[in-house]
């Protein structure tokens, strides 16, 4: 793990940290200790935002779908931190709307993430759906104040220094239900898939999601169950986050010790104890065509990245090195193992062992 990554998870187990003892920090400092729903909010939002900030500042190698994910769970608290601070209904439920706009998306990009985990694709059109099926979701979740489908009636309340909605749920109020159990099924099937394929020979990849997915449906329903004034999922969100980043980390350094799952643009460029030459030793190209004349038929930038790879660099030394893409590098690897008709390194250094030796 880089440098970067490294500050930035101590930086998220402190937030981590803050986080799970939000409560003890928004207390008041009456004789009687009560809990600060706004303060504890607030804290829970600059945390998420915190996070947010020190993933697209200090990852290098940042994934779109995690910056989503942090995106989702900031506003989600933000929500929160309008809802707590309003006073009368019509804010509270516009506080609402944005709360369930981090919310309903949040299982989407979980599950997104743990399809990339496990090594599992959809198809762009079963993917689409899922959008759709979200934008769906969020727009019913959003109606309250216009109809009395998802809630029949609203009252606002304030308890503990901050706005809380009392609702009594309408008929559609289930539909959200049925999203979330959809997503956590596929979540949890995924996961136990991966399990019975040996799809990651990480063994305890499986139960690192487990907890990530139980834990977030054991506090779900306890939030169901005992009706608390504050809404734990806040803080639940957060350890949500900075777990499957964790875990996405620990897979990625695993991988790079050894994964059979890799494609053969990764294997080329996964370290090993192999045969490499430097600039003073590196063969001649007309010398190794002559004796390997697939060779001709890469183009001369696939010559230069041919080197580069013979010379043991990694994909991101020879991006900076071409001053390209990880990905362009990727794609370029890809078509000289088609031309060369090889599937590693390995298979790349030995013919080139071959050649030096038919020299």
């Amino acid at each position: 793990m880089n440098s970067r990554k490294v500050i930035f998870l101590s930086f998220a187990i402190v937030c981590l940290f803050l986080s799970s003892t939000s409560f003890v920090l928004a207390m008041d400092s009456g004789e009687v200790v009560s809990f600060d729903l706004k303060i504890a909010y607030m804290i829970t939002a600059l945390i998420s935002f915190a996070l947010l900030v020190g993933y697209c500042g200090l990852v290098k190698n940042r994934k779109l779908i995690f910056v989503l994910l942090f995106t989702a769970v900031f506003i989600v608290n933000v929500g929160y931190v309008f809802l707590a601070s309003s006073t009368v209904v019509s804010e509270a439920l516009l506080a609402n709307r944005i709360s369930y706009l981090g919310a309903v998306f949040l299982p989407l990009f979980m599950l997104l993430i743990i399809m990339d985990v496990v090594n599992v694709r959809f198809h762009p059109i079963a993917i689409l759906a899922m959008i759709c099926c979200s934008v769906v979701i969020y727009f019913i979740a959003a109606s309250p104040g216009y109809n009395t489908l998802y809630y029949e009636e609203v009252k606002l309340v304030f308890v503990n220094g901050g706005a809380k909605l009392v609702k009594d749920y309408g008929p559609f109020h289930k539909v959200y239900y049925y999203y979330l159990f959809s997503y956590y099924c596929m979540m949890i099937g995924l996961v136990i898939y991966s399990w019975f394929k040996k799809i990651n020979r990480l063994s305890t990849l499986p139960w690192h999601l487990l907890v990530v997915i139980l834990g977030n449906i054991i506090v779900w329903l306890l939030g169901q169950v005992f009706k608390f004034d504050f809404e734990f999922l806040s803080i639940s969100y957060i350890v949500t986050e900075f777990y499957l980043f964790s875990i996405y980390n620990m897979l990625d350094d695993y991988q790079k010790a050894y994964s059979p799952n890799l494609t053969n643009a990764d294997l080329a460029l996964q370290d090993a104890a192999l045969l490499v030459f430097d600039e003073t030793n590196l063969p001649d190209l007309k010398s190794i065509i002559s004796v390997w004349p697939q060779v001709a038929q890469l183009t001369s930038r696939e010559v230069e990245v041919f080197n580069k790879l013979i010379m043991n660099h990694k994909r991101k030394e020879i991006a900076e090195e071409l001053c390209v893409s990880e990905n362009t590098v990727k794609k370029h690897v890809s078509n000289i193992f088609s031309k060369l008709d090889i599937s590693s390194r390995n298979e790349l250094i030995k013919m080139i062992a071959k050649v030096v030796q038919e020299l």
